[in-house]
């Protein structure tokens, strides 16, 4: 009896361990479906991250960081971040840093994914809506006008204001001062502790102003003292010279980034 039971055992064993070695292989690798973006960098030593003045700070699927105030969109496009993302996970993005830059991680298993949003602050060109006052000496002739204002750069120490159909009106003198599309460009800038500073000058030529019916051709200069831009704050203090120097209107526009 022991001679035909002992091969029998053997077989019976030899069958389960073969079995087993085949279900073993069948099985697949389990995937990661961790998908976060562990880290979001600048390397600020690379020439197009050195306007970076804050590194990122992730919070939950928002990442946040600081640019230098004189850092234009084309420069805000040029910076490329360091990122490291959850092992085995892949990346895209698209978008914009100043509107905000969305990336979606993949996790390993290709079905977990995660959204994050990339902004920055700081950069002060933008277009600022807010108020204008207008006034003579202590004559008010405009007051809360809305008005929409761009600042844009010009170079690296110099920035240009551009105002869209730029129209004082002056009832006492039932007179409109019709200045246009204006730019006052080579506005030098001075950084300051807590934000810029700058001044310039535009003269406009000679415009047709309409005063009591008339049409009188008055030379025009804009001149642009002590604008700044403090904490998002845009603040245009101008005087127009009217009439060379005859009449002088003094305008005061207070405003902050336009809301997409």
């Amino acid at each position: 009896m022991k001679k035909f039971v002992y091969p029998a055992l053997i077989a019976a064993i030899g069958f389960i361990g073969f079995t087993s070695c085949d279900k073993n292989d069948d099985e697949s690798p389990v995937l990661s479906s961790d998908a976060a973006i562990e880290s979001f960098t600048f390397n600020t030593s690379e020439g197009e991250n050195s306007i970076v003045t804050s590194q990122p700070i992730i919070r939950g699927t928002s990442i946040s960081f600081t640019v230098d105030g004189m850092a234009d969109n084309f420069d805000i496009a040029a910076l490329h971040p360091t990122i490291v993302v959850s092992e085995g996970a892949t990346y895209s993005f698209s978008g914009s840093f100043e509107t905000g830059m969305n990336y979606v991680v993949t996790a390993e298993d290709g079905k977990t994914k995660n959204s994050y949003t990339a902004t920055c602050t700081g950069s002060m060109f933008d277009v600022y809506s807010g108020t204008l006052d207008v006034s003579l000496p202590e004559i008010s002739l405009v007051e809360d006008a809305p008005y929409n204002i761009s600042l844009e750069k010009e170079s690296e120490t110099t920035v240009r204001v551009y105002i869209s159909d730029f129209t004082i009106d002056i009832e006492s003198m039932n007179a409109t001062i019709p200045l246009g599309e204006v730019e006052v460009g080579g506005c030098t800038v001075t950084k300051t502790d807590n934000g810029y500073v700058f001044n310039g000058t535009k003269d406009l030529g000679t415009i047709d102003v309409p005063i009591f019916g008339q049409i009188i051709p008055a030379h025009c200069v804009v001149n642009v003292e002590n604008a700044s831009v403090v904490d998002g704050t845009f603040t245009l203090p101008m005087k127009i010279d009217v009439l060379d120097g005859v009449l002088t209107v003094d305008a005061n526009f207070v405003g902050t980034p336009m809301e997409e």
